[in-house]
């Protein structure tokens, strides 16, 4: 009898509509550009021969993790989910997507857009990698900050900034922001060409194709039920706004999510329409090239500053050696930081033609299998070009992104600064062609 109702209670539990099913956590990279730093792939130790002495660094980075930007990131879901409730069309699933709403409503406070627990714990981490990688350098730096005016941005500057000198007392920094820097850090507004294509280029198109070929109306369509008026158009639009609150959650603190709203293949749909939508308003392609003129400013103040310290740093030398209680020649840095955010990163990137960040097959299709921005930009995302000196006084330049050495041109790892000076500024010129 008991062995029967065994049998019984297994095969009810088997049912589909009765046996629990329990949430898988979705992948982390999926969440794309809000995908919090990954520090597992740091290359700590440097790969330059021990002839070659860092003298200067330039970082240019990304803000840390942080709240979603605005309560009106979850309007149009709160709209919809409005309607259902009235039209009566509304979900079980519905009713939890709402609750998760809610909950990030609650979690948030009046923190919208600012920098996270998480983001302020990335800092303190990035801090530390830089000065164990570039120990003699840094203990003694003195360093030049400068951030634009975004409270998430100046936080992230100064948690960075308030780590070094944790590390070393004899640090000196200086530190600046405000928007006498957007023209450098915010060419994506900044630049009204720029800015226009970003609004309205030809890019929108070629995103829309995507979605409505791979986006699944699906997820959407589960917790509102069939509402009139609501093609399935309408519902992948609501599935990418889904993914946006879905992808925001870790950045800030609140539990992975997991597939009790949609499956990863449905996550993955939407990471890609966002990725190629990052991609074509934020990068050189071949549609536009406004990104990397709206960054050339950028870079030729990175190119501008480094020079200038290099030889400020030859001057002080000479100095000490003439007379060896001259201070040290002034306005030299021995690192320049550029704080801003994934915009600002990405036209960058793009621009120096750094390894990963740029594409020009035109195949938008499977742009995903190339060009990733979870790669390109999370959370904390960051370039470092370190300038190193051999005891010939020759200057050479090894290149770091998100933690992973890189080849700054052609296979080369290590190259010789005029070399790589000359070919940023050919590609700078390039980008300036009609």
């Amino acid at each position: 009898m008991i062995r029967q109702f065994v049998i019984s209670l297994l095969v009810v539990l088997s049912l589909p509509h009765l046996a629990a099913k329990k949430p898988t956590t979705l992948p982390a990279n999926l969440a794309g550009s809000m995908m919090p730093y990954d520090f597992s792939y740091t290359e700590s130790k440097p790969i330059w021969a021990d002839s070659l002495t860092p003298v200067y660094v330039a970082r240019v980075a990304r803000h840390g993790a942080r709240y979603i930007s605005s309560p009106k990131k979850l309007e149009k879901l709160q709209e919809a989910i409005a309607k259902a409730s009235a039209a009566g069309t509304l979900t079980k699933e519905g009713l939890r997507f709402n609750a998760l709403l809610k909950s990030v409503e609650e979690n948030t406070g009046t923190q919208w857009g600012r920098l996270s627990e998480v983001g302020c714990k990335e800092e303190i981490g990035l801090a530390n990698d830089l000065y164990t990688l570039l120990p003699g350098l840094m203990k003694k730096a003195r360093v030049n900050a400068i951030s634009t005016y975004v409270p998430r941005v100046v936080m992230t500057m100064y948690q960075f900034n308030h780590e070094l000198t944790a590390l070393s007392s004899d640090i000196n920094i200086t530190a600046s922001e405000g928007k006498q820097y957007s023209y450098l850090l915010r060419c994506f507004t900044a630049d009204s060409l720029y800015s226009s294509y970003r609004d309205v280029g030809d890019w929108k198109k070629v995103s829309e194709k995507l979605m409505d070929s791979i986006v699944s109306p699906e997820p959407a369509r589960r917790i509102l039920g069939n509402l009139s008026g609501f093609d399935d158009h309408k519902y992948r639009k609501l599935t990418l706004e889904m993914y946006d609150v879905l992808q925001s959650l870790t950045a800030f603190g609140m539990a992975a999510p997991t597939d009790e709203f949609m499956s990863e293949a449905d996550y993955k749909a939407c990471w890609e329409v966002d990725n190629l939508e990052h991609y074509l308003r934020n990068t050189d392609t071949p549609l536009s090239s406004l990104a990397g003129k709206a960054s050339s400013p950028l870079l030729a103040r990175i190119i501008a500053d480094a020079d200038a310290s290099l030889n400020a740093r030859l001057v002080d030398l000479t100095i000490k050696v003439a007379d060896m209680n001259q201070a040290e020649a002034p306005g030299r840095y021995d690192a320049n930081f550029y704080f801003g955010h994934a915009e600002t990163l990405m036209p960058l990137l793009s621009l120096m033609r750094v390894p990963g960040c740029y594409d020009d097959s035109g195949d938008f299709p499977t742009l995903s299998s190339r060009w990733k921005d979870y790669e390109i930009v999370p959370l904390g995302a960051n370039l470092d070009i370190i300038f190193l000196q051999s005891p010939s006084k020759r200057t050479y330049v090894s290149l770091r992104h998100n933690g992973r050495f890189v080849a700054p041109m052609s296979d080369t790892m290590i190259v010789p600064w005029p070399d790589y000076k000359a070919y940023l500024t050919e590609l700078m010129m390039k980008d300036k062609e009609p």
